[in-house]
């Protein structure tokens, strides 16, 4: 059985340690994390997954814009789970809580990098034809999902990071349980 908790501050380092196990120590010469670099996920809008005393997985959402406009938008990522234990749906429900929680707090659109073939099955589209792009990045990784119908409608233009002042990370909630 895992569980979900709000990320707690007194896991960072594990949750760091994770990241580097899943996508690499260079993984912060990254685009995207230019897009992260010197400002804090949303407050209430990261978690991470729990199976007995070990950390197996976490999601994390920072606050951008988009376009002239300057439209709220939300980043995620990044998205990661233990190896050991991938296709236990610790991910998956990870996205859900995450797009519940977002909804909830009013955001309408989530872009994040990363492929299409495992992200479509979230509600995720290609960024470009909705004429979204982000510095750095290839279209191709660049992907978008609607946690409100019609969010995209008369939306374009580049990623841009936006400061949040009430970003940080809170305490322990559980938020979901499940079997690993």
């Amino acid at each position: 059985m895992f569980i979900i908790l709000q990320e707690r501050s007194k896991d960072k380092a594990t949750i760091e340690s994770l990241l580097d196990d899943v996508f690499g120590v260079t993984r912060h010469n990254k685009a995207s994390y230019a897009f992260r670099s010197g400002n804090l996920p949303v407050r209430g809008l990261s978690f991470s997954a729990h199976c007995g005393h070990r950390l197996v997985g976490t999601i994390r959402f920072w606050p951008i814009s988009l376009g002239h406009k300057r439209t709220p938008a939300l980043l995620l990522g990044p998205l990661g789970v233990a190896p050991d234990l991938r296709s236990f749906g610790i991910g998956r429900n990870l996205i859900f809580q995450g797009h519940v929680k977002a909804a909830q707090m009013g955001y309408k659109l989530v872009l994040l990098v990363g492929e299409e073939a495992y992200y479509r099955r979230f509600g995720y589209k290609f960024a470009s034809p909705f004429g979204l792009d982000m510095p750095g990045e290839c279209p191709s990784r660049l992907l978008v999902h609607e946690l409100k119908k019609n969010a995209l409608q008369d939306v374009s233009g580049s990623v841009k990071a936006l400061e949040h002042n009430r970003a940080g990370i809170t305490g322990s909630k559980i938020v979901h349980q499940a079997s690993c």
